[in-house]
């Protein structure tokens, strides 16, 4: 179905579409949607696509390893394991900021944090602000019991989240009520500029395609005026998705290693392999600043 001229003048404009044109949206034609949201993307955002390389911290019960940390001056450091408990969630913490230094140090899910049940999130979260953390690396939204009094408990915190979330892929007659209540979210809380449209989890008998994915990402776009950034996670999707994304109006990639690992396939590895992708989906590659 080609696209509603009515409702893609609307989104050009950045005004707040209804259910039933996300609806209306979402089950037009994948080429003209995606055209739609390149077009909107590069008028918001221009052509630049940034990454962020990542050098991810491992342990548990305190214990800590950094893979790669030599020449990783730049890269964001992350912890990607919550402990089991909130003492050996904050002496992990210490341990990333002494080998962090002045490089920002992120971890965790918001979801996670609070499914501790360890206390009072807002009290939780001052707790890791003081052990040395940046910021939370990801609010999953659909995991989230109310995701609005846990994003307030992160600004109480002083402790700011990167990115909004999707932890399970959304079925399709609930996709435009997640977009939309995602927008009330980055309304309320303007310092969040992320949103990461793809799931964090698939389905074994049923994953979502490629096709899905996309259009995931176009949607996103297009619902979401306020939000500079739609992310898709470079270490998960791996370049050929990422890179269709980016012409569906992606403009960020997550999560690339900052040394080579062919574990990961010789084309997943080097911040050159990463850079060459995005050019050749015609866009400048730009790292994004650790801070």
């Amino acid at each position: 179905m080609n696209i509603n001229l009515a409702i893609a003048e609307r989104a050009r404009a950045g005004e707040a579409l209804t259910v039933a044109e996300i609806d209306e949206l979402g089950s037009s034609d994948i080429l003209s949607l995606g055209m739609l949201a390149d077009e909107v993307r590069r008028a918001r955002v221009g052509e630049s696509v940034t990454f962020t390389r990542v050098l991810e911290i491992t342990g548990a019960s305190g214990a800590s390893g950094a893979s790669g940390a030599s020449g990783a001056s730049g890269a964001e450091m992350r912890i990607s394991k919550l402990p089991a408990s909130l003492e050996d969630t904050e002496g992990l913490i210490a341990e990333g900021r002494m080998l962090a230094g002045p490089q920002l140090l992120t971890g965790f899910s918001l979801a996670d944090i609070a499914d501790r049940h360890w206390g009072k999130l807002v009290d939780i979260l001052t707790r890791l602000k003081s052990a040395g953390l940046d910021a939370i690396v990801e609010a999953p939204v659909d995991r989230l019991h109310d995701a609005e009094d846990a994003l307030k408990a992160c600004e109480a915190a002083d402790l700011p989240v990167r990115c909004l979330s999707l932890q399970s892929p959304i079925n399709i007659d609930g996709r435009s009520s997640w977009l939309i209540h995602l927008r009330d979210l980055v309304m309320k809380f303007p310092k969040i500029d992320t949103v990461n449209p793809l799931s964090r989890e698939q389905p074994v008998q049923m994953p979502t395609t490629g096709y899905e994915d996309v259009r995931a990402v176009a949607l996103a776009r297009l619902v979401l005026p306020s939000v500079k950034t739609i992310q898709v996670d470079w270490a998960q999707y791996g370049p050929k998705l990422a890179q269709v994304a980016l012409t569906f109006g992606a403009n960020d990639l997550d999560r690339v290693s900052t040394v080579d690992d062919e574990s990961l396939g010789k084309r997943r590895t080097s911040v050159e392999d990463v850079k060459r992708n995005i050019a050749a989906a015609g866009f400048t590659p730009v790292e994004r600043a650790a801070s």
